[in-house]
């Protein structure tokens, strides 16, 4: 189905008259009939007859003979006051100017009718115009409206981002001093454990101190105790077996020069006792082995305790008696460490041994 635009309506070009009130136009129209009435019923539709009047004028003053020539003249007189002009005879009366001719009632009805046409017109005209100033004025509302919302909106929009901006500054100082308080408090609060931890530790440490000092007096006066229970005891073992080792080490000695030796080469202790011969084997084994070249003074003695097994190899050893000479008592143990066994003394293994050793022999 095809669109048909809406139909325009004319508009002169002319400025608008204002507006017309009903009741002043009708008011108007009543006046205007009942002079068209009055206009009707008051014509007199019979020409009257022209009546002339006609008027005389005569003249009032004497008319004097002329005076004849012989008579001798007087003297003059003076002259008489001239008399008044006559008045002006009286205008005619106008005619009554003839009755204007009825209107003719078709020409008035014609009249009225293209009056109320172009009222009507006129109406609409108006309306018309009153239709396209209210929609300019709706329009303009409208537009006026929608220009007011957009800067409301954007008012609005603005004013919503300032307050976006400004609540999202406030937070961030918010944050920012929050974080600054938790980094201090926490800041506080580690200088804070640092200096418990480190009273705690120094007050451990002290302690510990104390009791260290105190578990080092206590050794020191057990060990002192036991050093002086110790030596009290070695003394006295010593008393009871230096007769021993002597009388061993004299029959050791006699043993060992029987066999065509002299000095500590090392010798068994077992209750039968090694052979002439086993002494000087050991010596032969063992002293090439001790590696101490120190000069030392006098020719002090290292009695060393060595255990074997069945087939001769050495697998412990202990020193009994020092020297006096630690670098001495060293050698003595390294050379038997090298040695690893010693020989059998005809098939026999003594364990465990005594053996002298002695740096002049």
């Amino acid at each position: 189905m095809p669109l048909t635009p809406p139909p325009l309506h004319h508009v002169p070009l002319t400025p608008p008259q204002p507006p017309l009130r009903l009741r002043a136009v009708a008011w108007a129209a009543l006046v205007h009939a009942g002079l068209i009435g009055a206009l009707i019923l008051g014509a007199n539709w019979k020409r009257p007859a022209d009546n002339s009047v006609m008027a005389e004028v005569w003249s009032s003053l004497p008319q004097e003979a002329a005076p004849s020539a012989a008579q001798a003249e007087p003297e003059p007189e003076p002259e008489p006051a001239p008399p008044p002009p006559p008045p002006p005879p009286p205008e005619p009366e106008p005619e009554p100017a003839p009755p204007p001719p009825a209107p003719d009632p078709q020409i008035v009805l014609e009249q009225e009718r293209k009056k109320r046409e172009e009222e009507r017109r006129q109406r609409e005209r108006e309306a018309a115009l009153k239709k396209q100033q209210e929609e300019q004025a709706r329009k303009k509302a409208q537009e006026e409206a929608e220009r007011k919302k957009k800067l409301e909106q954007e008012a609005a929009r603005k004013k919503a981002e300032q307050e976006a901006a400004l609540k999202k500054k406030q937070e961030e100082e918010a944050a920012k001093k929050k974080a600054q308080q938790e980094a201090e408090r926490k800041k506080k609060l580690e200088e804070q454990e640092a200096a418990k931890k480190k009273a705690q530790e120094e007050a451990a440490k002290k302690k510990a101190q104390e009791e260290a000092e105190r578990k080092k007096k206590q050794e020191q006066e057990a060990a002192a105790k036991k050093k002086a229970d110790e030596a009290a005891r070695k003394a006295k073992e010593a008393a009871d077996s230096e007769a021993r080792r002597a009388a061993e080490l004299r029959r050791m000695q006699g043993l060992l020069d029987g066999a065509g030796g002299t000095g500590g080469r090392g010798t068994a202790a077992q209750s039968s006792g090694p052979s002439a011969g086993w002494g000087g084997q050991v010596r032969a084994k063992v002293r090439p082995l001790i590696n101490f070249p120190a000069a030392i003074s006098g020719n002090p003695a290292t009695e060393v305790e060595v255990r074997m097994d069945a087939s001769g190899r050495i697998t412990g050893k202990r020193i009994v008696k020092s020297s006096g000479n630690p670098g001495w008592d060293q050698a003595v143990l390294r050379a038997l460490d090298k040695a690893q066994s010693l020989p059998k003394d005809n098939g026999r293994v003594h364990s465990p041994v005594t053996l002298v050793f002695t740096p002049n022999d």
